[in-house]
């Protein structure tokens, strides 16, 4: 629900690629128009989508695992799942069904088709009681049904969907217009969207394990009433994609027009959307970090009467952490919400948020009547005190109250100690040995230690500390020599909330468990860290995506076309020597950086484009024995 102009990015060649692919030749079938009688879309066949496909009601549309569905750059194909039709799209840990662009390895970019959309017919906040789908196509969605089933998603991926073609008339990468909670959905990436990666117009789904990859606008974006559940989201951010709307992980909405407008007490159509152990990394890398567009936002923006609730999850490395803005008096107000307990913040470790300036704390925002809600970090911005938070003494005390089991860190490396999160080219957000989220690292008190009770100064093994081990549940009770104690530096909150049997019942904050096996990462095996460069042109085995030991470097570059100045993004798994060198169409060398030596992670390389003529350009970036060309397009 927001303004954008898509930048089209360039994205080129990274190394190591290596798909297993078949000799036989690839069937391709092109859907357009709509599909009105039950089928099945086979593994052993590719198929192309043009144009707006609809999958019209009591059809159902069967995908098996393994299936490559494509959207069609020109036409920007999009799949439309309509009220009362279904899709039975369960793939598997092994052979997930993947959705994403028709043009070649390498040359993919944000949003080439228009991704999935799915309606059902569970309630929503329309005064009409439903609503026709934004973006353009025909579909209405809304209605009574609760337990509305929609079908099956399970391990699939959708990459470089998402399109805006005007503000509030977009298509995001997944989405769900009142999708009801019969239906399936668990173990879904989408990458590379054009708009939203996910967003929710009212319904009440409930899903499992999302990840949103390197998305445009917003991750989970949830607007019109939405009352699901969800646990597991991961989200992480390219520091250079960001849209002109605000880019957040999180935005919410109850009301807007044409909705219900929450005013005079009426709470029935509020945002009761739920988010549990998430772990969201955004654009910063450390909080003094300038290397991100200005246009990223906010970890969290809750707004026009929202109660979207936040447990158990990291919010790390935006310009401000949660940002709360009050409604105009046209909507039922977003911080009544706090005050009755439905719009809650518990169990959140907020980490790597700017600090200095006017405010000096940004870990949250208040803002009024939508007011600086693109820019809220500036001196006016109102975090201290302020009505209408009346009896809260500010934002921030509310953010700090005991009963909340909030923290707030400097910095996600010495504070949370994630693998590497900020990884773009191989992200590994499960917890170190030493995180706050699977470690206690508070010194026992002395009558523990002092061999009164026990043979040991250490009495359990583990350097004098609280006592902790993954495996099980939390217990805070000291009493009888720390008998039954169990919990890790960071207690999870323990809302109410999370009492629906919906919820898994852990005992960490984020996405990842604290275990430090192989099993921690529920993105291994199925997920694609670089769906810019794999080649889809065959059928083939969507699990042998590449091999990351194999992968030296991506590189890409950005604004593409350029005008002024263009900057290449090296991602690097290791520390190592890089040379960029540019060439204009005739192979003459127009410039140079020499050999640099790069750190491990995210890199960038400003070239200075304004003294160069018109035309085409090519850069190439050479690591070791391994070079990738990208071409660049300058305009006047």
């Amino acid at each position: 629900m927001k303004k954008h102009k898509l930048i089209m990015l360039a994205i080129f060649l990274c190394i190591g690629l290596s798909a297993i692919v078949t000799n036989a030749q690839v069937t391709v079938v092109t859907q357009q128009d709509s599909i009105s009688s039950d089928v099945t879309w086979t593994n052993n066949k590719q198929y192309l989508i043009k144009g707006y496909v609809y999958v019209t009601s009591g059809t159902t549309l069967t995908i098996e695992p393994g299936t490559i569905i494509k959207g069609d750059k020109n036409t920007k194909g999009t799949l439309i799942i309509e009220r009362g039709a279904k899709i039975m799209c369960a793939g598997t840990l092994k052979n997930p069904i993947v959705f994403t662009s028709n043009q070649a390895a390498g040359n993919r970019s944000y949003g080439d088709w228009g991704g999935l959309i799915i309606c059902g017919s569970a309630p929503t906040n329309w005064t009409a009681g439903q609503a026709q789908v934004e973006g353009g196509p025909r579909s209405l969605y809304g209605g009574t049904n609760a337990q509305d089933n929609s079908g099956i998603l399970t391990y699939v991926r959708i990459e470089f969907g998402g399109i805006a073609f005007s503000p509030n008339n977009e298509v995001n990468g997944l989405t769900l217009c009142g999708v009801g909670e019969a239906t399936t959905i668990h173990h879904i990436q989408v990458s590379y969207s054009g708009d939203d990666s996910y967003e929710w117009f009212g319904g009440n789904v409930n899903a499992k394990y999302l990840v949103s990859y390197r998305g445009w606008d917003d991750d989970f974006d949830n607007d019109a009433g939405y009352k699901g559940k969800n646990q597991f989201l991961v989200s992480l951010r390219d520091p250079y994609a960001a849209d002109q709307s605000g880019s957040k992980c999180f935005e919410s909405d109850s009301y807007l027009a044409g909705t219900k407008t929450g005013l005079a007490g009426d709470t029935s159509g509020l945002n009761r959307s739920i988010f549990a152990n998430v772990t969201a990394v955004g654009p910063l890398v450390s909080p003094s970090s300038t290397a991100y567009d200005p246009q990223f936002v906010a970890a969290a923006h809750i707004r026009r009467g929202s109660s979207m609730s936040i447990l158990n999850s990291l919010l790390i490395g935006y310009p401000a952490g949660i940002l709360i803005d009050e409604s105009s008096p046209s909507f039922g107000s977003t911080v009544a919400n706090i005050q009755d307990s439905l719009l809650e913040i518990s169990g959140v470790a907020i980490a790597g948020i700017p600090s200095g300036g006017s405010p000096a704390q940004k870990e949250i925002m208040y803002v009024i009547n939508g007011a600086r809600n693109l820019t809220p970090t500036t001196a006016s911005a109102d975090t201290v005190t302020g009505t209408p938070f009346g009896v809260y003494d500010g934002p921030f005390s509310w953010l700090k109250e005991s009963k909340h089991r909030n923290k707030i860190y400097a910095n996600a490396q010495n504070g949370l100690k994630l693998q590497s999160p900020f990884n773009l080219v191989n992200p590994n957000f499960v917890p170190t040995s030493s995180s706050v989220i699977c470690y206690n690292s508070k010194a026992l008190p002395a009558y523990m230690t002092d061999k009164s009770h026990f043979a040991s100064a250490d009495p359990f093994g583990n350097g004098k500390v609280y006592p902790f081990k993954a495996s099980m549940a939390i217990n805070t009770d000291t009493s009888n020599w720390f008998a039954n104690y169990n919990a890790p530096d960071f207690v999870p909150s323990s809302s109410p909330k999370l009492s629906n049997p919906f919820f898994d019942k852990v005992n960490y904050i984020g996405a990842f468990s604290g275990t430090q096996t192989t099993n921690d990462d529920w993105t291994k095996g199925w997920c694609n860290w670089d769906p810019v460069n794999t080649d889809y042109s065959k059928v083939l085995d969507p699990t042998a995506i590449y091999n990351v030991e194999q992968k030296t470097f991506t590189a890409s570059v950005f604004p593409n076309p350029a005008h002024e100045m263009t900057t290449i993004s090296i991602s690097l798994i290791k520390t190592a020597d890089v040379i960029c060198n540019l060439y204009d169409a005739t192979g003459k060398m127009v410039y140079t950086t020499g050999k640099q030596n790069l750190a491990a992670g995210q890199n960038y390389i400003i070239i200075n484009t304004a003294q160069l003529p018109e035309g085409i350009y090519y850069s190439n970036t050479t690591c070791g024995n391994t070079t990738t060309t990208n071409k660049i397009v300058v305009v006047k």
